[in-house]
């Protein structure tokens, strides 16, 4: 499930990821999405707030490691 969410951003990097998790007791929606750049590129992680402010963000090089964010991170569909 995981690597086919993944696959699909990278085929379509102006799709995004969206979901709810709760983190230090309070619920966060993580945006992920694709950035391609060049021969290869990046995934970018943001976090917001209930209100949708932006509370922090994360860049992740390898495909593996956006693998590893959304196995630890994403709730069980």
């Amino acid at each position: 499930m995981v690597k086919n969410q993944i696959e699909k951003l990278m085929r379509e990097p102006e799709q995004e990821l969206e979901f709810w998790r709760e983190e230090d007791q309070q619920k966060e929606l993580v945006r992920i999405r694709y950035v391609p750049q060049g021969e290869g590129g990046y995934f970018q992680v943001t976090y917001l707030d209930e209100e949708e402010g932006i509370i922090g963000s994360q860049v992740l090089d390898e495909v593996e490691d956006a693998e590893r964010f959304l196995q630890k991170n994403q709730p069980a569909i």
